[in-house]
């Protein structure tokens, strides 16, 4: 597990730029984009190292103040987190649980981040790369987060200090513009499905099914 985690602090970490005096001013996410959400996360549960890996198709509206996600391999589990109600819903078949969310829809570099450095990603013909730092409560902690030189698209991140001895991993692939079925932020009525009040509070990509606190 460490030696995954330390690998992928390295990808983000430590690459040569090149040559770039002058750094890039922080910038916002598009705000309507889809693709892979790939998160890893370490853990100590109990003194013990524990390890999860889940990955999501994702679909992110800033306008909405939306994101959908739905868990890849289990097609009939999937999430929506409603920024404006401050809730999530986890649907499962004919089954909705709602919860709260503490925070909020991550989508700017703040304006006190850190410009690690500019890069290129797999070599100088590779994607051109921003490296932030920054204290983001929106995902949880402190964090290193990568983005397109051009265009500000998330490219990966990694968050520390959600809970002690805890770090996640986000990565994001296959990224296309806009939303081609915007049904997959619709929650069906009522929810939740049942007389259960609700229970819990999540973070926000943190707090996903099968990521959720300890």
């Amino acid at each position: 597990m460490m030696f995954k985690l330390l690998s992928v602090v390295c990808l983000l970490g430590i690459y040569s730029s090149f040559g770039y005096t002058q750094p890039p001013k922080p910038c916002c996410a598009p705000e309507q984009w889809e693709g892979l959400l790939h998160i890893t996360r370490g853990d100590l549960v109990s003194g013990q190292p524990e390890l999860a890996d889940f990955t999501y198709i994702m679909s992110y509206d800033y306008g909405m103040k939306k994101l959908a996600l739905k868990v890849l391999g289990s097609p009939n589990v999937r999430v929506v987190q409603d920024f404006d109600k401050m809730m999530q819903y986890v649907i499962s078949g004919t089954t909705c649980n709602a919860t709260k969310i503490n925070g909020g829809l991550f989508h700017c570099i703040s304006m006190d981040a850190t410009h690690l450095q500019t890069f290129h990603f797999g070599g100088m013909q590779g994607l051109m790369i921003d490296a932030w730092q920054m204290m983001s409560p929106d995902l949880g902690g402190d964090a290193v987060i990568d983005v397109t030189h051009d265009g500000c698209v998330p490219v990966a991140s990694v968050v520390t200090n959600t809970k002690p001895g805890m770090m996640s991993i986000l990565e994001y692939q296959n990224i296309t513009m806009g939303i081609k079925d915007p049904s997959v932020f619709n929650v069906p009525s009522p929810c939740p499905s049942s007389d259960n009040q609700v229970d819990g509070v999540a973070k926000p990509l943190i707090g996903l099914p099968g990521l959720s606190g300890h």
